[in-house]
């Protein structure tokens, strides 16, 4: 049985999902989660979890490859770990991992920014799942020669409303920011009621509140006003809004543009 779950070289869309997972859980609980809290007082820690990473992300690499890889990567790099970046700035919440780049002294560790490129490879494996795919991109949408939608610029509008909401929240009682996303993201998807795949993907959101769980108790960082697990009220509604639609979205379109074009 394991043989066909784990089987290597992978060949469906389940076992490439499975050693994703396995690179990711390596790093997680045989870097952050043993060395998290000590790189809370001292870099040289932040340095052994930086070597962790680099070495687990060579081999995968290495083992698990495939065409595109590095375009999702850079995408995950800049778009994710910016993002965290500016609510770093922004004081959303607070990494305690001390760094070894004085630029970010007092925001997050380099090896933070680079992971969200492994995280985005994750997210690859997870969309390619039928049950989780949907319908086939084709550039049939009003704006940008039908690469983009109406739906992609409502979500995008949505995107810089919630961020300039937490903002400007986040400080406040925890029920307000949770309120206000709440009552945002449902009223998103009342204009437009989600599709199947969407709600599948809600349902394994689970997964991604236990995987940021994990870091926040493993020391990694800490919210303001957290209710559960470590994480506030209104990151679940983030969560929520932002996987099935935007990523998801922006995801088919980068694999129509990898399976069309000459990418290695």
């Amino acid at each position: 049985m394991w043989r066909e779950l784990f089987k290597y070289p992978p060949e469906t869309p389940e076992q490439r999902l499975r050693w994703e997972a396995v690179f990711l859980a390596i790093f997680i609980l045989g870097g952050v989660g043993i060395f998290g809290r000590m790189a809370i007082e001292d870099s040289f820690y932040t340095g052994i979890i930086s070597i962790i990473f680099v070495v687990n992300l060579t081999f995968r690499f290495i083992f698990l490859n495939e065409k595109g890889d590095w375009l999702f990567f850079v995408l995950g790099v800049i778009v994710g770990g910016g993002n965290d970046l500016m609510s770093m700035i922004q004081e959303v919440y607070f990494y305690h991992s001390a760094t070894l780049v004085p630029i970010l002294d007092g925001l997050l560790p380099l090896w933070m920014i680079v992971f969200w490129g492994q995280g985005f490879l994750v997210l690859r494996k997870v969309f390619n799942l039928s049950w989780i795919k949907g319908e086939k991109f084709e550039p049939r949408g009003q704006f940008l020669k039908g690469w983009v939608d109406k739906t992609l610029i409502f979500d995008l509008c949505i995107i810089v409303i919630l961020r300039m909401v937490i903002y400007h929240t986040v400080a406040m009682d925890w029920w307000i920011p949770g309120l206000i996303y709440g009552g945002i993201v449902l009223l998103r998807y009342i204009i437009i009621p989600p599709t199947l795949n969407q709600l599948n993907i809600m349902v394994i959101m689970p997964y991604a509140f236990i995987f940021e769980a994990l870091l926040c108790n493993f020391g990694l960082y800490d919210y303001i006003n957290p209710v559960f697990l470590g994480m506030p009220m209104w990151l679940f509604f983030w969560w929520l809004f932002l996987m099935p639609t935007i990523v998801h979205a922006v995801f088919k379109r980068l694999e129509y543009y990898v399976n069309t074009a000459a990418v290695s």
